[in-house]
């Protein structure tokens, strides 16, 4: 792994550290908060740190049926080359009022293929096909509904604590490709 690309996986990495130490002080209603959250927070880091960086969401990836399959999130170098790709799923507290208020709102993910197994399978797909060269799933299950399931093969749970009293404390299932230990 080249410098710019480990750096990325550090910052990737920072960030998400950065949403555990701040995660009770926001309110998130949908996945796309999330990762305008993340995105904010790297983009400001980047320019911050002078780095040759660019951070976008939402960016073409693979060949797809109607049109390309997307990551959530890219950190990519100033050749263009994707460094860091990232999916995001997030599953609300079913414990919140405003969902409570909702039936059959929740829950919003699927748990097997069709959603958050499916991230981390794609994101081996990203970096075997060369198109990113480290790749994260992120899952956010804000009111740990899904965290009595074991873990998709290659992910594991992570369970983020009060970072201040009343705040929600998620469980996060993390999937990085290559592994930590492929390196």
């Amino acid at each position: 792994m080249d410098q710019n690309a480990a750096l990325s996986s550090a910052l990737f990495e920072d960030g998400m550290a950065w949403l555990r130490q701040h995660y009770g002080e926001r309110e998130f209603w949908v996945e796309r908060d999330i990762v305008w959250t993340v995105q904010t927070h790297l983009r400001q880091v980047v320019a911050d740190r002078g780095l040759s960086l660019a951070v976008f969401n939402d960016y073409p990836m693979l060949p797809g049926p109607r049109r390309s399959l997307s990551a959530d999130l890219v950190i990519r170098d100033a050749d263009g080359e994707v460094l860091v790709a990232a999916e995001f799923k997030y599953e609300p507290s079913h414990h919140r009022v405003e969902f409570r208020a909702l039936p059959g709102k929740l829950p919003v993910v699927s748990w097997g293929i069709e959603g958050v197994a499916k991230d981390v399978v794609r994101i081996r797909e990203f970096v075997e096909a060369g198109k990113a060269q480290t790749a994260y799933a992120v899952f956010i299950d804000e009111g740990r509904y899904f965290r009595n399931r074991p873990a998709h093969l290659g992910a594991e749970w992570r369970d983020w604590e009060l970072t201040r009293p009343g705040s929600r404390s998620p469980s996060v299932l993390w999937a990085r490709w290559p592994s930590s230990a492929e390196h």
